[in-house]
């Protein structure tokens, strides 16, 4: 499983790097067949509560205003009952059980890409 996981981040990355967004064309394309959730919407229409639910976890930060500044990639792995965790492609090989620390590592993440003014 986590070679699949790994080859889907690769396959990811390359139709990223070369413009393939899934865009209609005659021909399906690479991206179109890879697995994917999208959860569109305005600030404060409810992304985040729709991808906990999916989840079903509350790991996503919290607040009024702009608070998810960025997009969120977001993987799910079905393993053994009872071990639940969370990893990030910044963050290589670190599991994280507690979810709340997946929370603020989101959190942190987001405003050491985008700053901490909410500017976007």
């Amino acid at each position: 499983m986590e070679n699949l996981i790994a080859l889907v981040n690769k396959l990811q990355r390359a139709c990223t790097a070369l413009g393939d967004h899934g865009e209609e064309s005659a021909l399906p394309t690479l991206w179109d067949s890879l697995p994917s959730i999208a959860v569109v919407g305005g600030q404060s229409s409810g992304k985040s509560s729709v991808l906990e639910s999916i989840v079903g976890k509350d790991f996503l930060p919290r607040g009024s205003g702009i608070v998810t500044r960025r997009p969120l990639v977001l993987q799910l792995h079905k393993i053994d009952e009872g071990r639940e965790y969370a990893e990030f492609l910044h963050l290589p090989r670190k599991r994280f059980t507690d979810f709340a620390a997946v929370r603020k590592e989101i959190a942190d993440e987001t405003d050491r890409e985008t700053g901490r003014t909410k500017q976007i």
